[in-house]
């Protein structure tokens, strides 16, 4: 991309300040398949959070020329990570520029944490980051943004959104959730990716019903308690694809204090729900040294 001015780029910082954000895990609460469009997606029902275990993205603007830096800190990670137009975030900066019909010069830097593959968003949010570095929070929020970004993937614009939402269609539709409290959870990748087409080419079975607004409501109440009636369509079809999300979730369901397990988006993660964060950090802990191989973390969700 050829080099910007920075005094013309409407929506981009003009002092070229060095900026940093913070890419969250996306964690689906719940997910309900509950239809398709003629065009082939698949019409989903949603409930999703955001938690405080993410990558971090710095852009860097200067030079002659844009360039992307990933500093990786998953050992395990199955295929390195690509470094061209096929990395989203590097998409998500020809995006922001074409947004505001200017071109860009700098260095993006992604230090990524996130398993690739593991269905809590980390490439999804890694663009929306990537977004708001370049042309600031509040522009990044605008529904003409969180449109335009929908075409690099169905998550951009709730991780453009970052709060708790209930996400409606193939990804366009959010509207704000409340939960009455932070949720601790271990978040346990177990290895291994899975394609998100694989694992909706394997669902099987009628769709489901809409997410009852019943549930929705008792969120605000009482979380913990709703998640038990919540349910993610896309986990049987995982688990018979990669036997080892199974054992994941079996292992997270034997650990003290661990209310609810269940995967995220189409996996391969798993989330673990725990009625408070002492119980949490133990659980994470012990997993970790049963479990080489296994990316193991704890935190929680924001509420808001």
């Amino acid at each position: 991309m050829p080099r910007a001015d920075p005094a013309t780029a409407p929506g981009i910082d003009p002092s070229g300040a060095v900026r940093h954000r913070y890419a969250p895990a996306k964690i689906n609460l719940a997910l309900h398949v509950v239809g398709w469009r003629e065009d082939g997606y698949h019409l989903l029902d949603m409930l999703v959070g955001f938690a405080d275990i993410g990558d971090r993205v710095t852009w860097a603007p200067g030079g002659d020329s844009c360039r992307l830096v990933l500093r990786d800190a998953l050992e395990s990670r199955p295929e390195p990570l690509p470094e061209t137009t096929a990395n989203l975030a590097w998409r998500a900066l020809a995006l922001a520029a074409r947004l505001h019909d200017t071109t860009l010069a700098g260095t993006l830097t992604v230090e990524k944490d996130l398993p690739s593959g593991g269905g809590i968003g980390g490439g999804s949010s890694d663009a929306a980051a990537v977004i708001r570095a370049v042309l600031g929070d509040e522009p990044s929020a605008g529904d003409r943004v969180r449109s335009a970004a929908l075409a690099l993937g169905a998550d951009v614009p709730v991780c453009l959104f970052r709060r708790p939402a209930h996400v409606q269609g193939i990804g366009e539709r959010i509207s704000p959730l409340h939960l009455a409290q932070p949720l601790p959870i271990v978040l346990v990748w177990p290895g291994i990716g899975l394609a998100t087409p694989e694992v909706f080419k394997a669902r099987v079975g009628a769709f489901g019903d809409r997410i009852p607004a019943e549930a929705i409501g008792m969120l605000g109440r009482d979380p913990l308690a709703a998640l038990e009636v919540l349910r993610n369509d896309l986990e049987e079809a995982a688990c018979r694809l990669r036997p080892t999300v199974r054992a994941a979730l079996d292992v997270l369901r034997g650990s003290v204090g661990c209310r609810v397990a269940r995967m995220s988006g189409s996996g391969s993660t798993v989330v673990g729900y725990f009625t408070d964060s002492e119980s949490a950090e133990a659980a994470a802990a012990a997993i970790d040294r049963g479990n080489p191989g296994w990316w193991v973390r704890s935190g929680s969700i924001r509420p808001s």
